[in-house]
């Protein structure tokens, strides 16, 4: 009876396992292309200055797919450090692009007013320090970090609602769209799908007393032009790219991340949750700890380090897992991808590099992660095999449109298309973030169009009839 009881379960998880393996966006199956450096706002830094806002572009090739999933990544590093060249969160973007994704990785404010008394202990400098952060950690007050957090989340926003305005150029469905990060990434993403109520907005993000003078040993970490000034972040949603879309996601990947209110998980439409933690993570703690468990665990017993007193508490991924769990039928859909069997500090830790703070194996996380996201974004009505049925929608990989000579000359687009249909076409010509340009129709696709006073830039050409929609980047 016991053999019988097994031999069903394993064939029922074998079953499970294999639909799930042929849902849409579970296997790799195309190269991917990237688009660097694409421009998405500009906001106001923690010391006062203007800071320009980057992302980087990942799409399959040869999908032949006009509606998308649509997953934007966001770095770790702390608030102060990391890229969105960070090898964690660009392994993510490629592996979910390879399955039939467009990924972005954003660069997004980082940074936050030193303490007023920094001691620079012998064993604590940055090229000894095992997790690669520096004395710019040590903060002025326990209010820095959710300042950090706030402004990270705002830009995260923003660049939604930018990706979702030009949906048309990247063949994105808007009503799949999903965020992720690693460590503060995740952090930051987590605050992005859950803190989508005004009422919502994080303690300390109001207009605040001037940050202390740093002491002189951390001044450095503050950027010209060094404003102490902490005025009011303004509202949930920041001032970016404030266009026709909402910042709202379907699902979040959580890596390493946490938050520092739980309230926020409550609500109606709230999104899916894939949870990612390491028990042993002395960094971002899985259970419900203050961030930075490094410093108790493993550097101030033995004084390696100044104390880290300013550190706020987070409720980290498997505290957030026994919310929902709590929650019964009221919570979201969530997977349970938490590494249990570790410590922290269960003997060599310390040592690891960084201490329990890692994806182990991304690959298989992304199987997980594209398994658990494939049935929503089926149930949110998009299936690849008849996205692109209607002549009106776009795909971007008939390639049957040519436009020469790109870089254009004297400011004429020559448009040629031997093979398409001979019905009026509308040319449309967009910027980087999706805004019209110019626009025009015509009666056929083998003409010229005359565009002067172009400023020189990056920008994508539309055209579109009851048969056709492609798009072409053209260069100015």
């Amino acid at each position: 009876m016991k053999n019988k009881f097994a031999l069903s379960f394993i064939l029922t998880v074998l079953c499970q396992h294999f639909l799930v393996a042929q849902l849409p966006y579970t296997q790799k199956l195309y190269p991917v292309s990237i688009e660097k450096d694409i421009p998405y706002g500009t906001a106001t830094t923690s010391a006062g200055g203007t800071e320009n806002l980057e992302l980087d572009l990942y799409k399959p090739v040869g999908d032949d797919n006009c509606r998308r999933p649509l997953l934007v990544m966001a770095h770790g590093g702390g608030f102060i450090g990391g890229t969105k060249d960070n090898y964690d969160v660009v392994q993510i973007c490629e592996e979910m692009a390879a399955r039939g994704y467009v990924t972005a990785s954003i660069h997004y404010r980082l940074g936050m007013n030193p303490t007023s008394y920094y001691e620079p202990y012998a064993f604590c400098n940055d090229w000894l320090n095992p997790i690669g952060i520096s004395k710019c950690i040590y903060m002025a007050d326990s209010m820095e970090m959710p300042r950090a957090l706030y402004r990270a989340s705002q830009d995260m926003k923003g660049a939604i609602r930018f990706l979702k305005g030009r949906h048309s150029l990247d063949s994105t469905d808007v009503g799949n769209v999903f965020v992720g990060g690693s460590s503060a990434g995740a952090i930051t993403a987590l605050n992005t799908a859950f803190m989508d109520l005004p009422s919502e907005k994080l303690p300390f993000t109001t207009a605040l007393a001037d940050a202390p003078v740093p002491d002189s040993d951390v001044a450095s970490c503050v950027p010209a032009p060094a404003n102490r000034s902490r005025p009011d972040l303004g509202g949930t949603e920041g001032d970016q790219n404030l266009n026709s879309h909402d910042s709202s996601v379907k699902g979040v990947a959580d890596f390493m991340g946490g938050l520092f209110d739980l309230g926020l998980l409550a609500g109606p439409d709230t999104p899916a949750i894939y949870l990612y933690h390491r028990t042993d993570d002395l960094v971002v703690p899985s259970n419900t700890e203050r961030l930075f468990l490094l410093y108790p665990y493993c550097l101030n017993p033995i004084n390696l380090c100044q104390p880290l007193s300013v550190r706020p508490m987070i409720h980290g991924s498997a505290s957030i897992k026994a919310k929902l769990e709590s929650m019964g039928s009221a919570a979201p859909p969530f997977f349970n991808d938490i590494l249990t069997g570790y410590g922290p500090a269960d003997g060599d830790d310390c040592l690891d590099d960084p201490p329990g703070h890692s994806i182990d194996n991304i690959p298989l996380r992304c199987v997980n992660l594209s398994g658990f996201f494939a049935p929503i974004i089926a149930a949110n009505g998009n299936s690849p095999s008849v996205n692109c049925v209607s002549g009106t929608d776009f795909t971007q990989n008939k390639k049957r449109l040519k436009v020469y000579p790109n870089p254009v000359q004297g400011g004429v687009l020559h448009i040629a298309c031997g093979n398409c249909p001979s019905d009026q076409a509308t040319f449309r010509l967009l910027d980087v973030t999706g805004r019209t340009v110019a626009e025009t129709v015509g009666n056929h696709l083998d003409s010229s169009w005359e565009l002067p006073g172009i400023p020189d830039g990056v920008y994508f050409l539309q055209v579109f009839s009851k048969d056709l929609n492609e798009v072409r980047r053209v260069v100015f």
